[in-house]
């Protein structure tokens, strides 16, 4: 129910003397600006109920939609979750298609996020072109490799297949987390919030979680695309080279 990012088992008094400062200073840095976590996938997949399933309590508007980019999450919504060791801010999302378009999204990601979890459904729903993972792969392209993490949701749609069989009928799934080394986790979103199976998921979560926040100091963010000295160059010659043509031509004509 709650991230372990600071867990510690130091095994004599000096570390754990620089395990304290070291504790303190990660709270601190924490304090004043929690990892962000956004929360991406297709209309229908359960971003909202993952966020409400890993939080243990319904802070995000969910439903049930059927048809094909209907969506309930209509606006970027930012949720703070405050577990044992500290706070993370959950980015909830609309549509895919619109988040290159849509302002709010596009300033968090200027920012950075330390996190991407991309939601993805097992059970059967009417697939759109570009699919979910074309989608994600425009948005955040090399990103995925180190910061992203796929939750697979109704997992009861599973049935007695495991995992593995389920991926053996996704090509597009296996190959996208093949190529990107992502990992991925099963939720089952019609688990009791308090129950030993939302209890093992959050735990399960939170730890492939863990991992992506330690590893990522810096968050990963779009930047203004910067013109390099080269290309500067290359455009001022052609423009004083088209300047001096008209000139010779203003010049012979006259």
């Amino acid at each position: 129910m709650h991230y372990r990012a600071s867990e510690r088992h130091p095994k004599s008094d000096s570390l754990m003397e620089e395990s304290s400062i070291e504790l303190t200073t990660m709270k601190t840095r924490e304090a004043a600006s929690p990892p962000k976590v956004v929360v991406v996938g297709g209309t229908g997949h359960g971003k909202s109920s993952v966020i409400n399933t890993v939080m243990g309590e319904d802070k995000c508007a969910v439903g049930v939609t059927w048809a094909v980019d209907k969506t309930i999450t209509s606006e970027v919504q930012e949720v703070e979750f405050t577990g044992q060791d500290g706070r993370i801010i959950f980015i909830d999302t609309p549509s895919l298609k619109t988040l290159q378009s849509n302002a709010r999204f596009q300033n968090l990601y200027k920012n950075g996020f330390q996190a991407i979890v991309i939601v993805y459904s097992i059970k059967a729903f009417t697939q759109s072109r570009p699919s979910v993972l074309e989608l994600v792969n425009n948005l955040f392209g090399d990103g995925l490799k180190d910061y992203a993490l796929v939750v697979l949701t109704f997992e009861d749609y599973l049935e007695d297949a495991t995992l593995q069989e389920f991926l053996n009928t996704n090509k597009e799934l296996k190959d996208f987390l093949q190529k990107t080394g992502v990992e991925a986790v099963t939720m089952c979103n019609t688990a009791e919030k308090n129950s030993p199976k939302a209890i093992e998921q959050r735990d399960s979560f939170f730890s492939h979680l863990d991992v992506i926040l330690k590893r990522n100091v810096s968050p990963l963010s779009k930047k203004t695309p910067k013109i390099s000295v080269r290309r500067v160059l290359c455009i001022a010659g052609v423009v004083f080279t088209v300047v001096i043509v008209i000139s010779i031509v203003i010049h012979f004509s006259v």
